[in-house]
């Protein structure tokens, strides 16, 4: 009896203390339903909440006492990458004590390259990597026999979205799905990934030009897996609802006909 309360309150403490993710957001850049950072900003703060976490965000990096108190950054801005030197510091001391991000779409893009591919596991090089719009396939991908925990139980799908390739791509990086450019020759890209350095997590999603994506019940469970994934939560389906769990495999599930 004893040994059982105890586990339950073991249970409980290691579960007690909510998420806490901050949104960094940007300004809208796009023609109507693209590139809708701010919505995505004040949506998924009210959402994220909603499920238990702790939520913050902003059109602008957290601040250092921003960071302090974050175990998450999402990111979802029109080149978010581009960071002053304060900013890459508070980057550095974020990720040195184990802090995760999820980086969407165009929070790739950023001026220094090779800092944000240092970080992140890969970034968009001007005057290299290109873009395209429309109808695109998503196909998860399994390493070493079996899917990663984030795309677990999905099935690929198509969607109307756009696809970024000829990224600056680190070999360490675990691709999580891929696409093909449509580009001459079949050639498959990755458009989700994630990459482990030091102590912290990063996961990479490139769909996201629409703001209909995130309204899949399946992309959604993916993108709230990878919020988990990063925070290193042990269950990577506390901050999903039912119905996107079951929409990873009927990934039809839920979208309007």
């Amino acid at each position: 009896m004893y040994r059982l309360l105890a586990l339950a309150c073991l249970t409980l403490s290691l579960n007690a203390e909510p998420l806490r993710i901050f949104i960094r957001g940007g300004e809208k850049t796009h023609g109507p339903g693209a590139h809708e950072h701010e919505r995505f900003l004040n949506d998924w703060k009210v959402l994220l909440a909603e499920r238990g976490a702790v939520t913050d965000g902003a059109k602008a990096w957290p601040s250092a006492e921003q960071f302090a108190a974050t175990d998450v950054l999402v990111m979802y801005a029109q080149d978010g990458a581009n960071a002053t030197d304060e900013e890459k510091s508070n980057v550095a001391h974020f990720t040195a004590r184990g802090g995760g991000l999820v980086v969407i779409h165009t929070a790739v893009v950023g001026a220094d390259t090779a800092w944000w591919k240092s970080v992140v596991g890969g970034a968009w090089v001007h005057g290299k990597t290109r873009w395209r719009e429309g109808p695109m396939q998503l196909d998860f991908l399994k390493a070493g026999g079996k899917p990663h925990p984030i795309i677990a139980g999905a099935a690929s799908f198509a969607m109307d979205d756009e696809i970024y390739y000829d990224l600056d791509l680190s070999d360490d990086i675990t691709p999580l799905a891929e696409s093909d450019t449509g580009e001459g020759e079949p050639q498959r890209q990755p458009q989700m990934w994630t990459y482990e350095k030091g102590n912290y997590r990063a996961v990479v999603c490139i769909p996201g030009h629409l703001y209909s994506t995130f309204e899949r019940p399946n992309y959604r469970a993916i993108l709230m897996r990878a919020i988990a994934w990063a925070g290193k939560r042990e269950k990577l389906d506390e901050l999903c609802k039912p119905e996107e769990i079951q929409a990873l495999a009927d990934p039809d599930l839920g979208i309007p006909r």
